[in-house]
């Protein structure tokens, strides 16, 4: 579980995602990402588009922020979490967002 979050951590954070909590309170089986500071962001179209790609991502559970959850758990494996960043690298790249990633 801890190489899936390290390859997601790494990956969301190049794009320009950030994690909803500090790194010494996260766990390695699901992670918390704000949503971006965009006004094409809509957490609606971001969710569809990756379940048209048979990916599937969680809305956030904090009720006093606006986030989304990606498990890393179950069978999968780091191709998988890769295939998952290559998607919504294009996804945020479609709808015309740009984040302050590298």
């Amino acid at each position: 579980y801890y190489n899936n979050y390290k390859v997601l951590l790494d990956g969301m954070r190049a794009m320009g995602f950030q994690e909803y909590l500090a790194p010494e309170l996260q766990g390695y089986i699901i992670t918390s990402f704000r949503y971006p500071d965009h006004p094409n962001w809509s957490f609606e179209e971001f969710y569809n588009r990756l379940n048209e790609r048979d990916l599937v991502i969680y809305p956030g559970k904090v009720s006093n922020a606006d986030c989304f959850r990606i498990g890393n758990i179950g069978r999968i494996f780091e191709a998988d979490v890769r295939a998952l960043l290559t998607a919504i690298k294009e996804i945020i790249g479609e709808m015309g967002i740009v984040l302050g990633g590298k």
